[in-house]
């Protein structure tokens, strides 16, 4: 998967070991700590490059082969669903549909996956849509790093009509787009999914505390260290390297940040990767952390609250159980829902 196409790709791994960052520091928008408290077993850590991002693994356990075994199997599962969400390989589930229009005989994963998108898009209004990918083709063709972008509004018309979850038919095992020149894209969706798959395998394999850590999208099961939860930092999108959020998951569960800075098709950085399945147009908010029950739930809610006004965000976020959600904007003010659990750093 190209590293420039990814979404969120930037959001890399980045763990913090004794006041060290490890190799895995590639500028984060969320930053997991390290936590000053006694532990009867240090975590066992592996990174692996797939899904275009940087995917770090930590397990505590005492018994280090049960933990061998189980990174081994959670890696295994997230590169198996990768294969099927990726829309980069003209050869994966998701590439062919979007070459043909239609799958036949879909893998079990890839329905079940868009049974969850097409929920998470009735929720939220539907500001989230895995068929925004005739937008992102649109801003890919006409993008102007040095200069300024224009679209014609009857190029974004057209594009703008060939998006819509409506116009995916999902039955008896098949996929079919209703309108030529469709494109499906779960970049807004599959990171989360994926972890917390990951993080599943880990507990079936007997490790019931760990953290994954997908490139920025986590999911956090059990404790770091007796009596200490993992805890994670929201970095400032406008001020690189630091870090005014800090959110404990106290009991697990999952975190995920998306935002329209660092990948944008213009000098003026008006349009980014993240756009708006109803406008086209690209979010003013710098950047949305949310925590959520699991990964799936973070990462969808996360691209759908983005592209949505910043009241209506904290309401649906407020309304969901166990989520919350924290809006930086790029004028440096910080908006949080009523059960966002982060503290100033």
């Amino acid at each position: 998967m190209p590293l420039n196409h990814s979404r969120r790709h930037f959001l890399r791994a980045a763990l913090l070991s004794g006041g060290v960052l490890t190799a895995a520091s590639l500028t984060p928008a969320l930053l997991p700590l390290a936590v000053k408290a006694a532990s009867t077993a240090e975590p066992l850590q592996q990174t692996r490059l797939f899904m275009g991002t940087v995917v770090t693994v930590s397990v505590v356990d005492p018994d280090a082969d049960r933990a061998e075994v189980a990174l081994e199997r959670a890696f295994a599962r997230g590169r198996e669903l990768a294969d099927v969400f990726t829309r980069f390989d003209a050869a994966s589930p998701v590439g062919a549909l979007n070459a043909r229009g239609v799958l036949a005989d879909a893998p079990p994963e890839l329905t079940a996956l868009l049974d969850h998108a097409r929920r998470v898009s009735d929720l939220t209004g539907g500001a989230f849509d895995v068929t925004v990918l005739p937008l992102l083709r649109l801003l890919d063709e006409r993008r102007n790093p040095t200069g300024s972008l224009h679209l014609a509004e009857s190029e974004l018309r057209e594009a703008l009509e060939l998006v819509g979850a409506e116009h995916l038919d999902v039955g008896g095992g098949s996929l079919r787009f209703a309108r030529s020149g469709m494109g499906l894209t779960l970049d807004g969706i599959a990171k989360g999914h994926i972890a917390e798959c990951m993080s599943r395998e880990l507990a079936a394999a007997g490790c019931p505390d760990h953290l994954v850590n997908a490139g920025g999208d986590m999911v956090a099961r059990g404790r770091k260290a007796p009596g200490a939860p993992w805890r994670v930092a929201v970095e400032d999108p406008q001020k690189r390297g630091r870090y005014p959020q800090v959110v404990e998951l106290p009991s697990g569960g999952a975190i995920a940040t998306s935002g329209g800075y660092e990948i944008f098709y213009d000098a003026a950085q008006t349009h980014s990767h993240l756009v708006s399945p109803a406008t086209g147009q690209s979010p003013a908010l710098a950047s949305v952390t949310v925590t959520a029950p699991d990964g799936l739930t973070a990462d969808a809610l996360a691209t759908a609250l983005s592209v949505m006004p910043p009241r209506e965000a904290l309401s649906l976020a407020d309304s969901l159980p166990g989520c919350a959600c924290c809006l930086l904007r790029r004028d440096g003010l910080v908006q949080t829902s009523g059960r966002w659990r982060g503290r100033t750093a």
